[in-house]
């Protein structure tokens, strides 16, 4: 065993290859592995959060600000108070509500619970009505009246930045709307000087993303009852310990181990609301109403309120390139003024540094604060990045009439440094030294096939009328954050299952089954004999679903436990059983050590002979009625006593530092290709074909990865074409605020999608395997825009690609 835990020590924060992979897979890899959720969710019977009906349940709805930025001078609730069915009426000014109370979904952050201010229309302030159901809070809250006082607002990002524009939020930034000046504001490389005068060409250009956010099928919405003094609650939160660890802070302190927890099915999150520093408040309120009324109370958000904030690559990016006439780039300078970002660390071009060999980069982020919601990590918090490498190394494609995949090859390396240099550093981190970015490439081009369908911008007139597109794109592939699991396996008595023990949030990825699949070949156990089922609070927390971190942490934590626990039942199987004070039973494997024995698909048996088995079912043996140990049929035997096995369990851990503080060098690849057609006379553009290709390293779920793929292109596509939020400038009102007039993707608006993986295993997780999650929504957004260059042959600078900015980059607006 001491063995065992030396190997799994070594790989706590990992910064080499695994250098203890498995021999061979029975369930890792393998296709067509049963989803534990498939059933219920294919069968409409699972819960989510928003499904929660409890005895005497009431339902809490907030009042929110008509205006862009406004603060409450005073208030009336006495009608709504008095209205039929309503049962409580919480406001700012109640003298129970605490100054500031830790409301972050995932950082702690110290906030006013229910606040008097408002900095966004449709912000949630002020009051909030418990009542019998939500149409009598909602016609409850009409009856608030409000004295508000109107202040001056800012919208767009430009004006944000000048010096003489109305500040945004002036109780939190007093000095002005460019909140992140010298705080991790700049990536810098080599001298852009010296690499501009060694360029043939220089290429300067602008873009714009308008503002897109994260609403889903499920609202935002949570549960919170009193159990006598003890607070149970139903998250809908991708951060479930966070969850607890910020109700252990309010109401005077509450133990960590009196709180109940639930995370049920969580219908579409990807980051967006789980991230907002307020996330917990609705909780708190909720909270106090239920310790009032005596009765469980769920909050809920209407479908306007879902649209709280957005995505973090809101705003405008200029930028300046210097290329070779051999698409060699010596220098990138740029300056990206983004809009609200929450975490303001992530910067817009570090993709540059992170996966090229560009020797001169300058790049600056400015954030500003205007009259919106918080812009925060939705689906990745890379959106930027992805977004100026794209453009950048297209725009240099077209300029100097290359094809697009060998300027990328040309380029491709790592903090200035070329292949040469990042080879010579993945063999001394023991990972094979295999060209990622060239293997990707190689398969999409193939399945798109480029080398027929790729022509110079606007050359291609299908026999339709249309003009045709096609484009490319690639990054590196990412597991970014720092992250730490911790996960327990226990052996079932009666049949010898194995249930895996950790709270997490499930948001559908399928990780719940790859877990298992780990679990089976590290135990050597059928995978149907493994389970999990994450929604309860066994006091084990994974890590959470953020930034396509969860399979690079959590894998080596299920891991870590199989491998205890399979030393353990070698172990069991290999000394005396039911021992006690009055002596024992003889072992299961009489003579045995535990390095004779080997388990194979549920069962133990000795590897010189194999017909000397066990299943691990009759090793635990069947439970009795003196209690779970106790197993009499010795008795018949003549014995006076109980024979029985010890308990089978253990838990393990990992630890991961995380590339973005370790500056781990990234060695897999994913490229990406779409294929469009344009209508110049509608400026209708139809996203006929995408092909993903991404480099997982090791793919545990065939299943799970694919699904992201799928699932990131649709959103992916639905960002770059049609999604858009829409304000009003004179008044800062959203106007687009639901599911009709904010444009998602559907089935209808791709024609196919191409999905493929490679596996170099050059990942820091596991057997070699990398992140995928969020990767394809993520990189594909900006792919749209090259896509219809190539077919119109001019640059849509605004995105998202409409009709509307089609028609008025071909002058026929």
């Amino acid at each position: 065993m001491n063995e065992e835990i030396k190997k799994i020590n070594e790989l706590l924060d990992n910064m080499k290859s695994d250098r203890y992979p498995l021999g061979d897979y029975s369930y890792i890899g393998k296709r067509g592995v049963r989803r534990l959720d498939g059933y219920e969710k294919a069968s409409g019977r699972a819960v989510y959060t928003i499904d929660m009906k409890l005895h005497g349940m009431l339902y809490a709805k907030f009042l929110t600000s008509p205006y862009a930025h406004a603060r409450i001078q005073s208030m009336d609730t006495s009608r709504a108070e008095a209205y039929p069915g309503v049962r409580a009426v919480l406001r700012y000014d109640d003298p129970e509500m605490p100054e500031t109370a830790n409301l972050g979904g995932h950082v702690p952050n110290e906030l006013t619970v229910l606040s008097d201010k408002a900095y966004f229309q449709g912000e949630e302030v002020g009051a909030v009505v418990a009542a019998d159901t939500e149409d009598i809070a909602d016609e409850a809250l009409k009856l608030i009246e409000v004295e508000w006082e109107e202040r001056p607002f800012v919208l767009d990002v430009e004006e944000a930045r000048k010096e003489d524009a109305p500040p945004a939020q002036p109780e939190a930034f007093p000095e002005g709307n460019y909140i992140n000046e010298g705080f991790l504001d700049l990536e810098e490389l080599g001298d852009v000087t010296k690499g501009f005068d060694e360029a043939d060409r220089i290429i300067e250009f602008r873009a714009e993303r308008i503002l897109t956010t994260w609403m889903g099928p499920e609202r935002p919405c949570g549960v919170f009852n009193w159990n006598g003094e003890y607070p149970e609650v139903w998250l809908k939160q991708q951060h479930p310990q966070v969850g607890k660890r910020a109700v252990a802070s309010w109401y005077g302190g509450v133990p960590m181990n009196r709180i109940q927890l639930h995370c049920p099915y969580q219908g579409a999150s990807f980051g967006g609301w789980s991230h907002c520093a307020w996330n917990m408040g609705p909780y708190y309120c909720a909270g106090i109403l239920s310790k009032r009324t005596g009765k469980p109370v769920k909050w809920i958000f209407s479908r306007r309120e879902d649209f709280y904030g957005g995505e973090m690559d809101e705003g405008v990016y200029f930028i300046k390139v210097g290329a070779k006439n051999d698409g060699t780039i010596t220098a990138v300078e740029g300056k990206a003024q983004l809009a609200n970002q929450w975490f303001p660390v992530f910067g817009a071009f570090h993709h540059l540094t992170e996966n090229t060999c560009i020797p001169n980069i300058h790049g600056k982020l400015e954030v500003m604060q205007v009259n919106k919601g918080p812009n925060v990590p939705t689906r990745c918090e890379q959106n930027a990045n992805c977004m100026t490498l794209t453009l950048i190394f297209e725009r240099v494609a077209e300029a100097l009439g290359m094809d697009p995949l060998e300027v990328a090859l040309k380029n491709d390396g790592a903090e200035g440094h070329d292949m040469v240099w990042l080879n010579e550093r993945k063999a001394e981190m023991g990972f094979p030294v295999r060209d990622s970015l060239r293997e990707c490439i190689e398969k999409g081009k193939a399945a798109v096939d480029w080398d027929r369908n790729w022509h110079p911008p606007g050359t291609k007139r299908l026999e339709n009328g249309r003009m045709h597109g096609l484009a490319f794109t690639w990054t590196h592939e990412w597991e970014d954050s720092a992250g730490t699991g911790e996960i327990a396996i226990r052996i079932e008595r009666q049949d010898g299952t194995a249930s895996i023990l950790a709270m997490r949030c499930d948001i559908g990825v399928n990780a719940e089954t790859a877990y298992c699949q780990i679990a089976a070949d590290e135990l050597g156990m059928k995978v149907e004999d493994v389970y999990y089922r994450p929604q309860i609070d066994p006091g084990f927390f994974t890590m959470t679903p953020d930034s396509s971190t969860n399979m690079s942490v959590n894998g080596f934590a299920v891991r870590n436990a199989a491998r205890i626990l399979r030393r353990q039942i070698l172990e069991v199987a290999t000394k005396p059983l039911g021992q006690s004070s009055r002596g024992s039973f003889p072992p299961a494997f009489p003579g045995m050590k535990p390095e004779d024995l080997d388990i194979k698909d549920s069962v133990i048996f000795v590897k010189k002979d194999p017909s000397v088995r066990k299943t691990i079912a009759q090793l635990v043996m069947p439970m009795g009625y003196e209690g779970p140990l106790a197993w009499t049929s010795e008795m018949g035997k003549g014995a006076d006593r109980s024979n029985f096995s010890e308990p089978l369990f253990a838990y393990g851990y990992q630890v991961q530092h995380g590339a973005y503080a370790s500056k781990r060098l990234r060695l897999c690849r994913q490229a990406h290709f779409m294929e469009v057609e344009v209508d110049t006379d509608t400026g209708e553009v139809e996203v006929t074909r995408v092909v993903n290709v991404n480099d997982v390293g090791k793919v545990i779920s065939w299943e799970g990865c694919e699904g992201q793929q799928y699932g990131g292109t649709y959103m992916a596509v639905g960002r770059g074409r049609s999604e858009e939020v829409i304000h009003d400038e004179a008044t800062g009102v959203m106007l687009n605020g639901n599911l009709l007039d904010y444009k998602i993707a559907t089935f209808e608006d791709i024609g196919s999608v191409d999905t493929h993986l490679v596996e170099t295993g050059m990942g820091y997780g596991p057997y070699g395997i990398v992140g995928i999650a969020e990767d394809i929504a993520t990189v594909v957004p900006a792919l749209i825009s090259p896509a219809v260059h190539n077919a119109i042959g001019k640059w849509v600078e605004s995105y998202p690609i409409t009709p509307a900015r089609v028609l008025e980059t071909l002058g026929k607006a």
